[in-house]
């Protein structure tokens, strides 16, 4: 009777081994395989060392990439970790600044409705201007 139970004890680990080890495993490589297959000039990837870079060039089993201006590297499909998709930011381009309502508008110039700043807001901003446009002093010559 140990005989047939130790053999279903068996099979069971093997089966839970199965679905929790080796099946998972299956499915990641074969998702890297249809992901370097996919690989095309121009794609911007990351290695499994954390290399970014962009495919110039694919062969049977290596992939070029530029990874700096005029600075090309070959690697072996199988280090390629992910294709990376670069995150373009267009709120650089419409970056802008709102004025409040105490600020100055170009009608309010035109017009002559500007305000003078008081006189501490001009001095202290005189202060400030002089401060940074000032140099630093020259180093002392070395004594010999």
């Amino acid at each position: 009777m140990n005989g047939p139970m130790l053999i279903v004890w068996i099979l069971v680990f093997f089966g839970i081994f199965y679905f929790l080890a080796i099946r998972p495993q299956r499915r990641q490589k074969q998702a890297h395989g249809e992901m370097v297959s996919m690989l095309k000039k121009g794609d911007e990837i990351v290695t499994i060392g954390g290399m970014f870079g962009t495919v110039t060039g694919i062969g049977d089993d290596w992939v070029e990439i530029e990874i700096a201006k005029r600075t090309r590297v070959r690697y072996l499909k199988r280090a390629v970790s992910s294709i990376t998709v670069a995150i373009e930011d267009d709120d650089e381009d419409d970056e802008y600044i709102e004025a409040s309502e105490d600020d100055v508008t170009e009608e309010s110039v035109e017009d002559g409705d500007v305000e003078e700043p008081d006189a501490d807001e001009a001095e202290s901003t005189e202060q400030a201007a002089d401060e940074t446009l000032d140099a630093p002093d020259a180093p002392e010559a070395p004594k010999t």
